[in-house]
């Protein structure tokens, strides 16, 4: 019985906790995810620290020659200032 509610108890950690782990992305994703959502081509990036969390800064050359920085959440791979990415 003790060991039926051990494993619930872990399966409900797995569910809670999951998808935040298996949403960190690294650097190559971050490049990756931007290249889907921008029509130019990835110049580079680094992370940094912004407020305690890391932040990807991929740069991007666009179509009509700007160079355009796209900021991705690590932990969560969410594109942080969505219009750099509007034409």
């Amino acid at each position: 019985m003790r060991g039926k509610r051990i494993w619930k108890g872990l399966l409900l950690c797995l569910l809670v906790v999951g998808p935040m782990i298996a949403e960190a992305i690294d650097l190559d994703k971050a490049a990756e995810r931007v290249q889907k959502k921008i029509d130019g081509r990835v110049l580079g990036g680094k992370s940094v620290t912004e407020d305690g969390r890391t932040v990807h800064v991929i740069r991007v050359l666009t179509p009509d020659g700007r160079v355009v920085h796209i900021r991705v959440d690590q932990e969560t791979g969410r594109i942080l200032n969505p219009s750099a990415t509007e034409r």
